[in-house]
């Protein structure tokens, strides 16, 4: 069976041969079986180029489900390790099928962005890194090294920023880049979101002439907006505090910076001659309510709303009050998080952690450790896990873990050692502050005899789509395995299922053992996810560790595209009326434009079409 092919060669295969479920069929983008097909068409990949076992990292998808990722080929030409073999592909870039290749290790950058230099590090390895970031209206930015004469381990980093056209390509740093005199100093891999403008938020050391490092006039980073018509500063370490006039300054953190659209949320810590001490110096900001920035949380402050209640340290990291939901500032400027509670309304150990929502200042507690969980009887909420996200209409989907009422953890059983009941769960709380739980630990799993769920905090790679589409991945017990992965899949409408489970062939073609979604990492500076698109298509990697072949699919979880759709991007235009055009007359085998069914495309056929024109509906 052909599995390693361009995704117009998979349109009629999968049709017969993926696993269908309510949601749709899996289609595969490329799959590591040692077959050269659909490789030999992307120009700069050698005819013979066969994709390397296991060296598929981190798939994401744009708002139309053209899905990115970075793979590794071995060929004519290409070097078994690493300084050429390194490439990031795009599916579907040019409005229809297939694979093409933004850049490739040991190569130059498209578009003569780099002249004279290749894609590699100083010491001759791969220069493409890992992680790349995919905004909502499907740009990317990719990071890596750049190597060639002159350059040093210190100019090398670069960031480079591909347009939602797929027809313009920018720098947006080149490692010792000077802005304002100062030459700045980011990693490669420093940019956490980047938006549809193609702005990536950062933090930048500095060195040059009036640079200070060291004590309350230390002023050598700050954070920046980098993007393709230029660098600019959000706030400069060293810089007056927002509302003190007392000579406060702020020292930006070099990491946690959020993004939605030019909306941000930083932290940092506070310095001044006297008042500041380690019980107040953290504080929060964002620009999402006016343009300015200003500080919403502060440690050791009063929570806005909550006179008898205030923020105080986490257990880890010990020093910050606070922690976010993945993608925590959504479109509206509402921004999610929770935090341990002091002051005289909260009791420690008892009902000492919440989770809140801040806009314009107004703050609104969620859900606190000692609430009642609707369905759990015989435990109480004790926090969220690691992992949380929230949608745009007011959905927040979590990992919640449980309690004893008084607070304790849950009693484990003498002879298994596990939880007497399950202590952890995933759940939403709806736009009307109603909470649900979805899955629970010890539950029987949907669809698989004997099978319950293993615990489900800490590693569900959580992810929500505008629509409520809420997916996690998780382990299950059976009887005779206790860490078989799986991919879930839960909205209001269809309820829970598994999408994906060992033994399923429809991926590599033999029994898959391995699934991999990404969650709060693969989250846009554009207030949706880039795993789980906003209409609802996902995409994650699948694997057959046994037969070394592995995969990337994807899939459509929203409702139906309009059958009018024919090109997938779930709006009808001239696309699709071209490819109707295009197959009009008489079918033969499969024939999706012929909308009436009736084995002819014809002028029936272009009335439904155009009776469907514009966006599918959700």
């Amino acid at each position: 069976m052909l599995r390693t092919s361009s995704l117009a060669l998979y349109v009629l295969a999968l049709t017969a041969s993926s696993a269908a479920f309510a949601d749709g069929s899996w289609v595969n983008i490329a799959s590591t079986d040692g077959n050269a097909a659909g490789l030999s068409n992307i120009p700069g990949v050698p005819s013979d180029a066969v994709w390397v076992p296991n060296q598929f990292n981190n798939p994401l998808i744009g708002p139309t489900g053209i899905v990115t990722f970075r793979g590794q080929l071995f060929g004519t030409g290409i070097q078994a390790t690493a300084p050429n073999n390194s490439h990031i592909f795009v599916s579907g870039s040019t409005g229809g099928a297939g694979l093409s290749q933004i850049a490739r290790a040991g190569n130059a950058l498209p578009s003569n962005l780099a002249p004279g230099l290749i894609c590699n590090s100083t010491t001759g390895t791969n220069g493409l890194g890992s992680t790349h970031f995919e905004a909502g209206n499907g740009g990317i930015l990719i990071t890596g090294n750049l190597n060639g004469t002159g350059v040093t381990s210190t100019t090398s980093p670069f960031w480079m920023w591909r347009d939602s056209t797929g027809t313009s390509n920018y720098i947006l740093y080149r490692g010792g880049d000077v802005f304002n005199g100062l030459t700045m100093s980011a990693s490669a891999g420093s940019p956490q979101y980047v938006n549809n403008d193609g702005n990536a938020l950062v933090f930048s050391s500095f060195t040059g002439t009036g640079v200070v490092t060291t004590g309350t006039a230390a002023n050598n980073g700050g954070v920046m907006w980098m993007g393709p018509t230029g660098k600019s500063m959000v706030i400069r370490k060293g810089d007056a505090a927002p509302g003190f006039t007392d000579g406060t300054v702020f020292q930006p953190d070099s990491f946690g910076l959020q993004v939605n659209g030019n909306g941000v949320v930083l932290s940092g810590k506070l310095a001044a001659a006297s008042g500041i001490t380690t019980s107040n110096d953290t504080v929060y900001m964002t620009n999402a309510w006016g343009g300015s920035l200003q500080i919403f949380a502060r440690k050791g402050g009063v929570i806005p709303g909550y006179p008898d209640l205030t923020f105080t340290n986490l257990a880890f990291p010990t020093t910050a009050p606070v922690t976010f939901a993945a993608r925590p500032l959504m479109n509206d400027g509402t921004i999610v998080f929770r935090s341990n509670l002091g002051g005289a309304g909260a009791t420690a150990g008892v009902n000492d952690i919440a989770t809140f929502a801040i806009k314009n200042g107004t703050c609104t507690m969620w859900m606190r450790k000692g609430d009642s969980v609707p369905g759990v009887s015989d435990a109480v909420f004790s926090s969220t896990g690691s992992s949380s996200q929230m949608n745009n209409n007011g959905m927040y989907a979590f990992e919640g873990v449980l309690c004893n009422a008084d607070g304790t953890s849950i009693a484990n059983d003498p002879v298994t050692g596990l939880p007497v009941v399950g202590a952890s769960f995933v759940g939403v709380r709806k736009a009307n502050g109603t909470v649900q739980v979805i899955a629970r630990q010890f539950d029987a799993v949907p669809g698989i005899a004997g099978a319950t769920f293993s615990a489900l905090s800490g590693s569900s790679s959580l992810n929500i789509s505008d629509a409520g589409i809420v997916v996690f991945s998780n382990n299950y017990v059976t009887a005779g395995s206790n860490n078989n992965p799986a991919v879930f899949a839960w909205d209001a409408t269809l309820g829970l299922r598994v999408i994906a489970k060992p033994g399923d062939t429809n991926f590599t073609g033999t029994p898959a053992n391995q699934f991999t979604q990404l969650g709060g990492t693969a989250v846009t500076g554009s207030g949706v996810g880039s795993a789980l698109n906003a209409k609802g298509q996902l995409v994650i990697r699948a694997g057959d560790t046994v037969s070394q072949i592995y995969t990337i699919a994807k899939i459509d979880l929203g409702p139906a595209a309009c059958p009018a759709d024919l090109t997938g991007n779930r709006v009808v235009d001239g696309a699709d009326l071209a490819a109707l055009l295009g197959a009009w007359g008489a079918c033969s085998g499969s024939c999706p434009a012929d909308l009436t069914g009736n084995g002819v495309v014809d002028g029936a056929d272009l009335a439904a079409l155009l009776g469907a024109w514009g966006n599918c509906p959700n």
